[in-house]
């Protein structure tokens, strides 16, 4: 079997179907990633194929725009910047697989006008794939919209309006344009679908790739549907952690670790919070970002930097993480049993965020209505005081640590192909 993945986004996005595809490639199959060329070393790294579409300076010039993490707005940068140009080379290929012997493809939504398309043109057998629950379609409250939280207090009529109207408003005249111009060029009649709502997800399957624990499905998903569970990556985690970084850890308490993403460049306010936390409540602290430009001029005693380490070998030894709540990171830290608190700006991690406390596992610093904040001193606080979380961790790690996430997907698409 030969699986085509695609993918655009960040890192987050892109190291679920690195997994997939060498838990294939170990199983004897073929796997591709098509995605920005930033991701064709991890690509080699995983052992498998990359096919590039559009180029680094599109991945660049999208998560340094100043409103990439905009909660409303930063859809739009990620449509116009990442995924149009991206859309058409991925177009190409995937027509060109479709005639390929046993060849499937397992796509996510960025670059999902490419797989739909070939499906009707060329009979490509594709199926959608989830990193995070608000990918999929939600109606009844609560829920999270483009930064905006419609409670219990909000019916379900007022917040299905609510979806439609982001949806009408902004999704769709933002990607029809795009979609109907690959339609129109390969004579297919006009869309008169919702893009987001029902257009992108795959009539064969569609893959939730998290557990039914963190989001169960809702009435609106696309049918059929299953859940495989996080297909977690570690890049290089054989290489065990970098020695100073291994000294550090070893010299006292379990530090907590703070990460804005890797794909977010404008975390100084967080990490300076981070540092004044730490310091205020005599925690050691580890700062976790590729991005130097982002960190105090002076680190204190306790604190310290690194660019990278392998989560599945830091976690474990840490005191909890705060984060962005990226589904990626998140997940790492529930299969770690960790406490987390999570710090959510735009996107699913509000929704995730929101999740994760359901969850018992985490606190969350959700904005006030006025935009602000509670302090992140006192957030970190009060979730390191909280007896009932360790336990509640405890329980999802056990329960994560029993399924088979990579497993689910490969026995899912090898019956496809």
């Amino acid at each position: 079997m030969k699986v085509l993945l695609a993918s655009l986004g960040t890192a987050g996005d892109i190291h679920p179907f690195l997994a997939i595809g060498r838990h294939l490639v170990a199983h004897g199959h073929r796997a591709e990633l098509i995605s920005n060329p930033v991701f064709a070393p991890l690509a080699a790294r995983a052992g498998i194929d990359f096919t590039p579409v559009g180029d680094t300076a599109h991945f660049h010039a999208t998560f340094s725009h100043p409103s990439v993490w905009h909660p409303l707005n930063g859809f739009g940068v990620m449509w116009r910047y990442l995924a149009r140009p991206a859309i058409p080379a991925a177009l190409a290929r995937l027509e060109a697989a479709a005639s390929e012997p046993d060849t499937v493809a397992l796509y996510s939504p960025f670059l999902m006008p490419a797989p739909r398309i070939a499906m009707e043109t060329r009979g490509l057998r594709a199926v959608s794939a989830w990193t995070a629950p608000q990918m999929l379609p939600r109606f009844a409250p609560p829920l999270w919209l483009a930064g905006r939280h419609l409670g219990p207090d909000v019916s379900a009529t007022e917040a299905r309006e609510a979806v439609l109207a982001l949806d009408r408003g902004k999704m769709q005249p933002l990607a029809l344009p795009d979609v109907e111009a690959a339609r129109s060029a390969r004579g297919l009649p006009a869309l008169e679908r919702s893009i987001f709502l029902d257009w992108i997800h795959s009539p064969l399957l569609s893959i939730a790739l998290f557990p039914e624990c963190f989001a169960a499905a809702t009435p609106e998903w696309p049918r059929p549907h299953l859940h495989s569970g996080f297909p977690l990556y570690d890049d290089d985690a054989a290489s065990g952690l970098d020695p100073a970084l291994a000294q550090f850890l070893d010299a006292g308490p379990p530090p907590v670790v703070f990460t804005a993403g890797t794909a977010m460049h404008d975390a100084r306010a967080f990490f300076a919070d981070a540092v004044d936390a730490s310091v205020a409540l005599g925690l050691r602290a580890l700062l976790l970002t590729q991005d130097v430009t982002q960190l105090p001029e002076a680190l204190p005693p306790g604190v310290i930097h690194v660019p990278y380490a392998p989560f599945s070998l830091l976690l474990p030894r840490a005191r909890a993480l705060v984060h962005h709540g990226g589904v990626g990171t998140l997940a790492q830290a529930l299969r770690a049993g960790l406490p987390q608190l999570a710090v959510p700006q735009a996107y699913d991690q509000f929704d995730n965020a929101s999740r994760l406390v359901a969850l018992g596992v985490a606190h969350a610093l959700f904005p006030r209505e006025d935009g602000t904040r509670l302090p992140l001193c006192d957030a970190l606080s009060a979730l390191l005081a909280d007896t009932s979380v360790p336990a509640a961790c405890a329980r999802v790690a056990a329960d994560l640590a029993g399924q088979h996430a990579l497993e689910r997907v490969r026995i899912a698409l090898e019956s496809l192909a």
